[in-house]
């Protein structure tokens, strides 16, 4: 193929994803509708999604891509009988669409679905219109032996010339072998994952377009970059415009000191027109006449050059005033442009709801209200964590089990509604909303003070209200077990640390029993923003305005000293005092060697933390425009992004937040930042596989822990016995002696009990989950979804809680 025809056929496969992600969701939030609508039915939603699932299908042959093409075929079959009223779905027919609609995204992003194939999916959909279900009006199906067994159609030449489609059949669009017919044999078996995939699979949350005119999102992207760079360019001119008032005040100053030899020349030119002539020298008098008319043209050139000027400054100042208004205008256009309605991101959560819902044994409705308002796309995307982790945390945590809704006299099915609504000054609120439990502050609390977040004493000074905003702290759960989806303690301290980055705030509201609702507020789209330009070291640094809470200049002796630590007090308050460059891994050794020096300290202020900041000098405070620093420096820590000064300069915009957090988060506890002097944490690794034992030892040693391994539980326990360890991590299926039950003898030890325990298994079913929390593991990480650093930080985590005696 040519280049021209290849990038042709790159932009048309690119415009065909973001169609049929659009698609997708549409099909997504009609089929939870059809679902809830029961046997009621909703006949125009069954028309809407049967119409999506014709177009996408339409598409998918368009660009070549045959195994979303007859997957789509297949669902579009189902959907035809179901308007015809052939079939009435059932809840395992609502799974087998939704699966399709998960392996079709699987396709679209080019990865594989571990648990179902496209060929699965054409089985099970063409199950479901099977003759022998149309005769009997049900689908039987059973797990038996190696999968799932469907019952095999009444035999026909032409079932028995059908057979299950290969996924190299799809692929390659081969219809012959593929085929249109039912399933033969005595049965059609579906790999036993299938069943599965419905408690083990979330799908991903991805956003759609929905933008009348398609631009792919990099252009846009660039455009707004431009933009930006037109409202850059308003700084530079606004810089220089500074400098010519700094001209026009020193020609005035010119001027002023020029009027006060004024008396001097006028005695000169007396001197040389009158009696006193003959008093000078024959050859100064000449030169003298040529410098007093050189003064005088002086003036006048001076003067005109300063009426000039001004000239030059009010017309420069009206076409600033006009570029201003223009890249303003135009900046508002490009980023009106971005905007995406809200509930575009929002209905997307729809199918991670039903399926990490049933997953868990609840059941719950998924509500959202607010149509037509809009956000910039940037800040939906940045969203997508928070809103998922609030969404999890409800189901989690909030929506209670069917039987427990019953005994409280609530409907056994929960709701979680996500309202949004326009606020004044360019803001939107989206206010997230569940009917469960609620959040018991009193055991927040005591959650708290055991985890080491808060000392008893502080606990006991918190109301139950005051208590419940403790859930946003790091390393907080109540959840008595770790998995991959829950349980860390993370979620809502990212939704709060992400709705600050983003410029809003968060509002709390829970009645225990009654529910829960929390509010974001934030802006409708990114903008500039005012920061301190400061100056530390050899560099100059940007600190956001919405951060700072104070700027002060304090004396050398009012700084208090204790374990290399500083401190200094703030109108009877102590605050933790940092050097700047030190905070930013700068070594910088210098000492202040003049008592009466004025240092400047800027008090950074986030949530309760706060920090006090010294820099060597505090510039001015400006509007900046925040540029990316790119993804390859995105993850640069303490960094948030650079500005270009008025002057040209390039200079670093920190990160306050997380300047604080690190300065409060005690070094010794980060297994990472571990020094030589430091005793590491001695972990026992328990499993008897040799390749993840190795694995395993080698990503805790490099991250600085000291480790022994034990082939299975009862070397394990022996070793424990004997030895003093920090934590085990253990696989569950091995011989002699398995992870629950190494776990159950741990936690039956006085001397063990305490121990954090991590279960690291191939077994990931709800069911062997639970049991993991029922024997007292810590954590229970899947080996299918195991990735270093979310291992490493299940680990510093349950480290923190670990307190070694003095």
């Amino acid at each position: 193929m040519t280049g021209p025809d290849e990038e042709f056929k790159k932009r048309l496969l690119a415009t065909f994803r973001e169609e049929a992600e659009e698609y997708l969701s549409v099909i997504t939030e009609g089929l939870i509708t059809l679902e809830k609508a029961g046997s009621s039915g909703r006949p125009e939603i069954t028309e809407h999604v049967y119409r999506k699932i014709h177009s996408l299908k339409g598409a998918a042959r368009a660009v070549n891509i045959r195994e979303i093409e007859l997957v789509c075929q297949n669902m579009e079959n189902v959907f035809s009988a179901i308007q015809k009223g052939r079939i009435q779905p059932d809840a395992d027919a609502f799974d087998i669409f939704h699966h399709a609609v998960q392996v079709t995204r699987a396709s679209l992003s080019g990865k594989k679905n571990t648990a179902l194939s496209p060929a699965d999916i054409v089985l099970a959909l063409r199950a479901l219109i099977s003759p022998k279900m149309e005769m009997e009006g049900e689908t039987k199906a059973y797990t038996a032996g190696a999968g799932l067994i469907l019952p095999a159609p009444a035999p026909s030449d032409r079932a028995r010339k059908s057979r299950a489609p290969s996924d190299a059949a799809l692929k390659s669009g081969d219809h012959e072998e593929a085929g249109n017919g039912e399933p033969s044999g005595v049965g059609t078996v579906l790999p036993a994952t299938y069943r599965q995939a419905g408690s083990k699979f979330i799908p991903s949350i991805q956003t759609g377009n929905g933008e009348t005119v398609r631009i792919v999102s990099h252009k846009l992207d660039r455009l707004i970059a431009r933009s930006d760079d037109l409202l850059a360019t308003r700084l530079f001119i606004t810089h220089r415009m500074r400098e010519l008032e700094g001209m026009m005040t020193r020609f005035s100053l010119w001027q002023w000191n020029q009027a006060l030899m004024s008396s001097d020349l006028h005695l000169l030119r007396e001197t040389l027109s009158g009696t006193k002539k003959s008093e000078i020298p024959d050859d100064l008098i000449l030169p003298l006449k040529h410098m007093l008319e050189f003064i005088e043209y002086d003036r006048e050139f001076i003067t005109y050059l300063r009426h000039d000027l001004a000239t030059h400054i009010r017309e420069t100042e009206r076409d600033r005033a006009a570029l201003e208004a223009s890249a303003s205008e135009i900046s508002d256009l490009i980023h009106d442009a971005v905007l995406l309605p809200v509930t575009s991101i929002l209905v997307q959560f729809s199918g991670f709801v039903r399926e990490y819902s049933r997953s868990l044994g609840k059941k719950v409705d998924f509500v959202v209200e607010g149509e037509g308002i809009e956000m910039d796309r940037r800040i939906l995307e940045a969203l997508k964590d928070p809103l998922m982790h609030l969404i999890n945390n409800s189901i989690d945590h909030g929506i209670e089990y069917p039987d427990m809704r019953e005994n409280l006299k609530k409907p056994l099915t929960g709701v979680i509604r996500i309202r949004v609504v326009p606020l004044s000054g360019s803001r939107v609120g989206i206010e997230v909303t569940d009917d469960g439990a609620g959040i018991n502050g009193s055991e927040i609390r005591k959650t708290a003070v055991r985890n080491g977040l808060i000392t008893e004493k502080e606990g006991n000074l918190l109301s139950d209200e005051e208590a419940q905003w403790l859930v946003f702290k790091s390393g907080l759960s109540t959840k008595p077990i770790v998995t991959d989806i829950s349980g860390r303690g993370l979620g809502l301290a990212i939704v709060e640390d992400t709705v600050t980055r983003l410029g809003g705030d968060l509002f709390l509201f829970s009645a225990p029993g009654r529910g829960t609702s929390i509010t974001l507020r934030l802006p409708v789209r990114l903008a500039t923003m005012r920061g301190v330009v400061v100056r530390s070291g050899r560099h100059m640094y940007v600190l956001p305005m919405q951060q700072v809470r104070q700027v002060v200049r304090i004396r050398p002796d009012s700084i208090i000293t204790h374990d290399n630590l500083m401190a200094v007090s703030i109108k009877g308050e102590f605050i933790r005092l940092i050097r700047l460059t030190n905070a930013l891994g700068i070594t910088d050794h210098r000492t202040i060697n003049d008592e009466t020096a004025q240092i400047p300290i800027i008090i950074l202020a986030y949530g309760a933390g706060q920090i006090a900041c010294m820099v060597d000098e505090i510039i001015r405070v400006q509007e900046i425009v925040v540029r990316s620093l790119g993804s390859q420096l995105k993850s640069v820590p303490r960094i948030t992004g650079a500005v270009i000064l008025g002057d040209g300069t390039v200079s670093l915009v920190l990160d306050p937040i997380e300047l604080i957090q690190r300065a409060q988060r005690p070094d010794r506890w980060d297994a990472m930042s571990m020094t030589s002097e430091e005793t590491p944490f001695k972990i026992l690794v328990v499993e008897d596989s040799v390749t993840t034992r190795t694995l395993l030892l080698t990503i805790l040693e490099r991250a600085g822990y000291q480790v022994e391994t034990a082939v299975d539980g009862m070397e394990a326990f022996a070793m424990l016995k004997d030895n003093e360890f920090d934590m085990v991590i253990s696989d569950v299926d091995m011989p002699r002696m398995n992870g629950f039950l190494l776990t159950e003898k741990i936690r039956a030890d006085t001397r063990l009990s305490k121990m954090p325990v991590v279960l690291i298994t191939s077994l990931g079913s709800p069911e062997d989950q639970h049991h993991g929390a029922a024997v007292g593991a810590d954590a229970y990480l899947i080996k299918s979804n195991f990735t270093p650093v979310h291992f490493l930080s299940v680990v510093g985590n349950l480290m923190k809680g670990i307190r070694r005696p003095a």
